[in-house]
């Protein structure tokens, strides 16, 4: 059986943006991912994420929650890594089409592969396709959207005199 998942996704997936320390400027360091479902069988699967940070390695992580509606004992959550180069950032950014890999593990240890598209709409959001393996038989699709959030602004405060 294979199921396909749509729109809004955790993460499953992309992007999970950070820049590694010493990357060069101006690359995102952090991916915000709309929550995205999939029709399956004779119900749904909901995937929702929390924003991806990039760590020094050029993966971005973060968690996820996969709901499948109404096999709520298949219901699971854990965390997900998207390894994305500077080079595929950097051709993201302007404008071209990219695949990334990555993986998922859920919390009773068991391996997801996690693999898609990001096509990007303009330098700071985009298009996701994410492919999430759950078993050699069973492949969920989920299509949603990505968005490189702006820097928080630095704090500035009083000096006192």
């Amino acid at each position: 059986m294979r199921l396909r998942l749509r729109p809004a996704l955790p993460v499953l997936v992309l992007l999970l943006l950070g820049a590694p320390a010493g990357a060069a400027a101006g690359l995102p360091l952090r991916a915000e991912i709309e929550p995205a479902w999939t029709s399956i069988y004779v119900g749904a699967v909901t995937l929702r994420t929390t924003e991806f940070v990039r760590g020094t390695e050029g993966a971005f992580r973060a968690t996820y929650t996969a709901r499948v509606i109404p096999y709520f004992p298949a219901n699971e959550a854990g965390a997900i890594a998207i390894v994305v180069p500077d080079a595929d950032l950097i051709r993201l950014q302007a404008g071209e089409p990219v695949d990334f890999q990555g993986s998922a593990r859920n919390e009773h240890g068991e391996d997801r592969t996690v693999s898609g598209r990001a096509t990007p709409v303009d330098a700071h959001h985009g298009r996701l396709k994410v492919r999430v393996r759950v078993s050699p038989r069973i492949e969920l699709i989920f299509n949603t959207t990505y968005r490189f959030p702006a820097a928080a602004p630095t704090r500035v405060t009083p000096t006192e005199k």
